[in-house]
């Protein structure tokens, strides 16, 4: 509706008036400047925030914020022209700061608004200008939105002063400039330009201004209907006409219509995914982008400077500790460069492998760190053991590393800064034949450094933590607890046995050296749940970390915090010493630091001070040590070099002159004690050990044994005696076992007397002796007998000789994203990123490589809660072409216009929606805030973005959009972002910091994860990560939701054990239920709870149950059928015995050569118009139009055979899956229920040049014609409507008897789907093809309580006799086949065709349009696919105000202060 209303006070222009809560709300005052109508204020209300929008000012609930703003899911951005709000309930808000308004809305709140723009339920009029069964007058429709503001004196506009039904004449200038114009031709075609026209008329004769305000807001309004409806409106201002055009800052232009989605240095393909409509503003000339860099305005890519922690130039270099990256163009291009890497065991628990995985592991034991079999071989292995006096706390005792796998040259390194060698303490500097040099770098630290590439640096001071660096070259070479140095994430865990564990107990016991140590199991409560105090200290001191004013805080940028703050907490509130377990960490970061450049000095001076204030005498503290320290034991023998490169340590050093002792202290050597783990005895003194008496006399330990051993063994075991062994011999704890086949690197300092199996068999884990063929296999801590199989991802592991043989496939990889933030990379870094834009998730166009088949994957979190939590998410998939729009539980399908085609279907499955493709790319969402991508190995190492670039390696996930990579993921996901003009997100919160009372709470839920509910998991998937992201956002979830988000974190843990072979039924219905029953019917038990069901299942429209892609179990509500009817039929939702016959009408004609034909085709799959259409079901249908027909020309050598118009639907019960790209040459098949509906209009021009000798045949076959639409009642006469076959015979038409089939519309929206139609306007009415349609006002239940206008066809049966001519002579085609493809998604199966073009010769033409149809038989059962509602971004002539995405209310002002209601006409 297109209607004036000079209001001059405050009015609601339109808010969300249906719900008993108000979600928005927008005002606008008007006022007058100079004569000439602006806009003077809107207030825009969005749940509780309050935006006040002037022209110069921009206010959140009263307080002036500065452009661009975000909170709470609403951005307010000013750009050249417009100031635009946008907020994530659907609204956005565009003014041009003077005269023009446009606010947009999703479909979602279609008949849900009150105010001047309407209620926007699609019909024009209703419910606004007829109220009561009456006409209203635009004045007094408009006075009923008035805000009435206290103390304001504002006078509505009076009635008999508007609305005047005099014909006015219309000036040639409006007709000139807005309608005869050939300018604009193509505005005109998609937009009635009458209602402006008399826009126009009103402003020339109203108008009080000398200049041309009044009819230059009405044309600036016109055009930007036009582009916004897909039009090309043309640059009409002239100098002497509405101006030239508009002021733009720096070198940018002004345009008409222009794509606000500009490409920036930043982010070059912001165009490609922009969902915004075209409009008026300011752009950049083509060939350029703007500088969001330096703000230079529109440059060539070539111009572009790169920004990292300051602006670089083209050709500056920034160097990182691994790679040199040089700016170019705008990017950056790296090189790696040759370092080492490291693997770190700290804080006693605390695993970090050389490929970056992290894990933590409290033992009891010795383990195997780094088992390397190259020349030279070296072993490193650490004992673990629980602390002093804490149960739980776990400290590394020791550190072995044995040189050429020889246990008689063995190094030992002890917690108190001792070293030793064959159990003899040696002291600093020392050497090993030239190749191993050992000293001290500082007081705190000391350094082993070889001559073959490896370097470990042990750290004792506050507590034992170590570092093991190894060059590039051992590379895939290593294994043990610190992995095997591939640069894949994924394989890091792996036993000694070959298998891949799930977690890091399974992992970790797998490499114990002693095998009569205990399994352990992992501890998965909160350390600080145990202690109040321990609590409080640990979150007071680790916050030093994450503080920006703090010392550390130089370093974030490199290495992100947050770990350590997480690491800090958890070790502070374990350790019995909080203080050095808190310095212990520090330090940690400290070195992470320096490893990449950055030195950290001046962090010990207000916390762990006393390490730095209390050096021995003699002693000064430093934070940057590096050079090779002198110690006692170096004076009576030749000075020992060795090398400074190795990183920077903190400690305390001696001053020139005096020499370091054992104790650190700068003195002479001391009496030598015994030391035995950490405890130092001094001589004479005697303590026990295990079963021995043990005495210190001379610095060396003498034990004896405290217990008799029984000398008997079980058959066939045998007992061996360490006091008769001969030398050399090894004790039981070194014997050779099923479970340690390579027992070399056993723990062999002492010798355990025990039974053992005769040498040639071996122990098989179960107390049994066999021979090493028969030794069983160890997996998640069971026994696996000879020849057992386990899968391992993708493949299969075989158990052989007790080890496990697997085979080596390349694995699909998998990103999860859920929740508030929670991601996790294809190659399994996971991290949290709390943004609020729109953020690439995955793309396979990255930098400058190119894909023929492009795809992406968009992510944008919808906001709630006062914290900003994540309560759904919006999900765009774009194939080629298409694109995928997943939002608020639906999905939507929209033809981008541009790029290929790509085959892909969308069904559910379950609680999900998969969306599969024939490209390798799967995405399955919860239609919540969960979304799984998967990629197939074909995609690996092509890919970038939030998920990472799926090349196996998660240390360079963090790899931005300008190819740098980074350490903080603060700093590589704003990167990722779709639009620049998207502010950063700058902090992730954590919630339960922010509302802490709700954590108690949060925890006490979230503890199902960790409690027996998921026993059998905890050994499969590491349950501590999807615990504490439970309790964040449970904590986060303050204003309702609560269960939403406690639910979707407990069903991310379930689907990753269920992804990990453990199926783990959760819900209950007091906790997270779903409820199946609601989908049967009456006495029904048909559809049934599975909290892991196939993905794809038999059923009959995927009668083979194949996933096109690899998908996981999925939980949900799934059918079970009965054995007598096994077979669900999706189409009816009920079990079947067998499925519906297949049905088939097939007619041909073949013309002669000089016929010129026009026919009308129409097709249930968007294919390219050559390829064979295949539908495969049972599917009802009631379709609008008349039967398929489609044409084929084909040619070989000279001979040309004419154009066949074939009309023909097939129907079979086996699908055959498509690819559509060109050139297609396979069939396409629906395999689910319909989701797309194709609007396909084809011309060809077919041009012949023919000799004939022809032969002629005539064929009569049964088929049904289409009638005209019939509306012959009036539902204004009594409110109802009676489309009857009667009332339409009664009326003088005429209509066959019994009519094959009917076809149902709403007359006012013909190209709306009769069924979404009714369902959306919950009408009650019922089309039949036995009697017509038919609409009962008493039946109406929902607004106008009144029934619409229908109008009805139906298909009559016909005999059609064609005649059949045949051509024998030469005849030279060719043609022009451009084909327009619009498509609907309503179903479940959706694919794409491509678009074909010849060069024609201008001489006859056959033109074939293509419109839905249906082709059936006698039988109701064989009814094919519906026609259903079209989504494109260019709309249709006749309705142009629609867009894709949006409904749209656009306000523009002149003197008499118009309205443009755009009800909407078409879907």
């Amino acid at each position: 509706d297109v209607y004036q209303f000079p209001g001059p006070c405050e009015y609601n222009l339109v808010s969300d008036c249906h719900e008993t809560y108000q979600e928005f709300s927008v005002h606008i005052k008007r006022k007058e400047v100079e004569g000439n109508p602006t806009v003077s204020h809107l207030v825009v209300t969005i749940n509780d925030l309050v935006f006040h929008l002037s022209k110069n000012l921009v206010s959140v609930n009263g307080d002036i914020a500065n452009l661009p703003v975000y909170q709470s899911g609403v951005q307010v951005e000013r750009n050249a022209v417009y100031v635009k709000l946008q907020s994530k309930v659907g609204i956005t808000v565009l003014w041009n700061g003077d005269d023009a308004v446009m606010v947009e809305l999703d479909r979602d709140l279609v008949n849900t608004t009150c105010g001047l723009c309407g209620d926007f339920n699609g019909l024009p009029v209703y419910d606004e200008f007829i109220f009561d069964g009456r006409i209203t007058s635009s004045i007094e429709f408009g006075n009923k939105h008035k805000i009435h503001q206290p103390n304001e004196d504002c006078e509505d506009p009076y009635e008999e002063d508007s609305d005047s039904d005099e014909t006015q004449t219309v000036p040639e200038s409006c007709k000139d400039k807005m309608l005869q114009s050939s300018l604009w031709s193509s505005c005109a075609a998609l937009i009635d330009p009458q209602p402006y026209i008399q826009a126009c008329v009103q402003d020339m004769c109203g108008c009080s201004t000398a200049n041309d305000f009044c009819v230059c807001s009405t044309l600036s309004e016109f055009s930007r209907q036009c582009s916004h409806a897909g039009g090309e409106p043309p640059n009409w201002r002239t100098v002497e006409f509405c101006g030239n055009s508009k002021q733009c800052p720096l070198n940018m232009v002004y345009k008409e219509s222009g794509s606000p989605c500009m490409d920036t240095c930043t982010i070059r393909d912001t165009s490609s995914m922009c969902e915004e409509h075209k409009m008026d503003g300011c752009f950049c000339p083509p060939g350029t982008v703007f500088d969001d860099i330096s703000k230079r305005g529109c440059i060539n890519q070539s111009e572009c400077l790169c920004k990292h922690d300051r602006v670089y130039a083209s050709g500056e270099i920034y160097q990182q500790d691994r790679e040199e990256c040089t700016c170019l163009n705008g990017e950056w291009s790296c090189q790696s460069l040759q370092k080492p890497d490291t693997c770190a065991v700290e804080e006693g628990s605390h695993i970090t492998t050389f490929d970056g995985k992290s894990f933590l592991f409290h033992g009891e034991c010795q383990y195997t760190l780094v088992k390397d079999d190259t020349n030279p071989k070296f072993t490193i292995k650490a004992q673990l053991m629980p602390c002093a006096n804490q149960m739980h706390d776990t400290c590394l005792k020791s550190l072995t590393v044995q040189l050429n796998n020889d246990i008689s040259n063995v190094l030992t390194f002890m917690s108190d800064g001792t070293v030793k060698q064959n159990s003899q303490i040696v002291s600093l500097p020392y050497q090993i034949q030239g190749v191993v040099y050992i000293f001290h770098a500082s007081s705190f630290h000391i350094m082993l450094q070889t001559s073959f590439g490896l370097q470990i640096q042990i750290q004792h001071v506050p507590m034992m933590q170590v570092y093991i660096s190894l060059e590039q070259n051992y590379r895939s070479k290593t294994r043990g607890l610190c992995g095997n140095y591939n640069m894949v994430l994924a394989d890091d865990m792996k036993t000694p046995q070959g298998s891949v564990e799930g977690t890091a107990v399974s992992f970790s016991n797998s490499w114990k050296t002693n095998q009569g140590c205990p399994d352990r199991k992992e501890r998965l409560e909160d350390p600080c749940s145990l202690s109040m105090e321990n609590e409080w200290y640990a979150k007071h001191w680790c916050a030093l970390l994450l503080q920006t004013n703090s010392t550390f805080s130089l370093c974030h940028s490199l290495v992100d915090p947050e770990l350590y703050h997480k690491r800090c907490i958890y070790a502070s509130c374990n350790c019995e010493k909080n203080e050095d377990c808190l310095c212990a960490v520090f330090s940690s970061y400290a070195r992470a630091c320096a490893s990449k450049g950055v030195f950290l000095t001046g962090w010990r001076e207000n916390v762990c001070d006393k390490y730095s204030k209390n050096c021995p005498a003699s002693q000064t503290f430093t934070y940057k040590n590096q050079r090779c320290q002198m110690t006692c034991s170096s004076l009576g023998s030749v000075q020992q070099s060795c090398s400074n490169d190795f990183l920077p340590v903190d400690g305390c050093t001696c001053a020139e002159g005096l020499y370091l002792n054992d104790e650190g202290i700068c003195v002479p050597m001391a009496k030598c004690p015994c030391f035995y783990n950490e405890g130092k005895i001094k001589p004479g003194k005697s303590f026990n050990i295990k079963d021995e008496h043990c005495v210190c006399t001379n610095g060396v330990l003498h034990c004896h044994s405290l217990r008799s051993r029984s000398l008997t063994c079980p058959s066939p075991k045998v007992f061996f005696n360490c006091s008769t062994a001969s030398t050399g011999e090894l004790g039981v704890q070194c014997a050779r076992t099923c479970l340690n086949l390579d027992n070399d690197d056993c723990d062999s300092s002492e010798c355990e007397s025990g039974c053992r199996c005769p040498s040639d068999r071996l122990d098989d884990g179960k107390g049994s002796c066999v021979i090493e063929e028969e030794c069983p296999c160890q997996h998640d801590g069971r026994l696996y007998a000879r020849g057992a199989q386990i899968p391992n991802q993708c493949n299969t592991c075989t158990c052989r000789s007790g080890k496990w043989d697997c085979t080596e496939k390349k694995c699909p990889g998998t990103c999860t994203i859920y929740g508030s933030g929670h991601y996790t990379t294809f190659d399994q870094r996971r991290y949290v990123f709390h943004g609020h834009c729109a953020y690439i998730a995955v793309k396979n166009k990255c930098g400058n490589k190119t894909a023929q088949q492009n795809f992406g994957v968009i992510t944008e979190n919808v906001p709630c809660g006062s914290t900003g939590t994540t309560c759904s998410k919006t999900v765009r998939v774009q194939l080629g072409r298409t694109e995928i729009k997943l939002s608020k539980g639906k999905h939507e399908v929209e033809d981008l216009g541009t790029g290929p085609w790509i085959f892909y279907r969308i069904r559910k499955s379950g609680l999900y929606l998969v969306v599969e493709t024939a490209i390798g790319l799967a995405v399955v969402w919860d239609r919540k805030t969960t979304v799984h991508i998967i990629l197939e190995p074909q995609h690996t190492g092509e890919v970038c973005g939030l998920c990472g670039n799926f090349d196996g390696d998660g240390q360079n996930d963090f790899t931005t959009q300008g190819h740098l990579l980074v350490g903080k993921s603060l700093a590589f996901s704003n990167t990722w972002k779709v639009s620049s003009s998207c502010p950063d997100a700058d902090t992730n919160m954590n919630p339960c910091e922010t509302t802490p009372k709700r954590s108690h709470w949060s925890k006490i839920m979230c503890s199902i994860i960790t409690g027996d509910t998921f026993k059998d998991c905890h050994t499969k998937v590491d349950p501590l990560p999807f615990f504490e992201n439970c309790v964040r956002d449970s904590c986060a979830c303050d204003t309702g939701g609560d269960c939403e988000c406690y639910c979707a974190a407990v069903a991310a843990y379930a689907q990753a054990c269920n992804e990990a072979s453990v199926c783990v039924s959760w819900r209950t219905p007091e906790i997270c239920p779903v409820y199946c029953e609601y989908y049967n019917g009456p006495e029904e038990c048909r559809w049934h709870y599975e909290p892991c069901h196939k993905a794809c299942y038999k059923t009959c429209l995927n009668p083979e149950g194949t996933c096109i892609n690899p998908l996981p179990n999925l939980e949900g509500c799934y059918p079970v059928c009965p054995e007598d009817k096994p077979i669900f039929d999706e189409e009816n939702q009920t079990c079947v015995e067998d499925c519906p016959e297949p049905c088939s009408t097939t007619t041909t004609v073949q013309p002669s050569t000089t016929t010129t034909p026009h026919v009308t085709t129409t097709t249930t799959i968007t294919t390219p118009p050559t390829v064979p259409t295949t539908t495969t079901g049972s599917t009802v249908t009631t379709s609008t139009s008349p039967p398929t027909k489609s044409t084929t020309t084909t040619g070989v050598g000279s001979s040309t055979t004419t154009p066949h118009l074939t009309e023909s639907t097939t129907t079979s019960e086996k699908p055959t899956t498509v690819i559509s790209t060109p050139p297609p040459t396979v069939p396409t098949t629906t395999t689910e229920p319909p989701t797309t509906t194709p609007h396909v209009t084809t011309t060809t021009t077919i041009t012949t040049s023919t000799t004939l000798l022809t032969s002629t045949a005539s064929t009569c076959s049964k088929t049904c014609e289409w009638t005209e639409w019939f509306n012959v009642h009036d539902p204004l006469v009594d409110k109802s409507d009676w489309e009857t076959y009667k009332n339409i015979t009664d009326s003088g038409k005429t209509i066959c008897e019994k009519p094959w089939d009917i076809a149902c519309r709403p007359a006012d929206y013909p190209s709306v789907d009769f069924g979404d139609f009714v369902e959306q306007s919950q009408q009650v009415v019922t089309c039949d093809v036995t009697f017509g349609l038919i609409c009962k006002e008493k039946d109406q239940t929902a607004r106008p309580f009144k029934c619409f206008d229908y109008e009805i066809q139906v298909c009559c049966e016909e005999d059609i006799c064609i005649s059949t001519t045949t051509p024998t002579a030469t005849t030279t085609l060719a043609t022009t086949t451009p084909t327009k493809i619009t498509t609907t998604t309503t179903g479940e199966i959706v694919s794409s065709s491509t678009t074909q073009q010849t060069t024609t010769p201008e001489k006859s033409t056959t033109v074939i349009s293509t419109l839905p149809t249906t082709i059936h038989n006698t039988t109701d059962s064989c009814t094919t696919t519906t026609p259903m509602p079209t989504i494109s971004t260019t709309p249709k002539p006749g309705c142009p105000e629609w867009d894709a995405d949006v409904r749209i209310v656009s306000i523009y002002l002149n003197l008499q202060f118009f309205f443009n209601i755009a009800n909407i006409t078409e879907f």
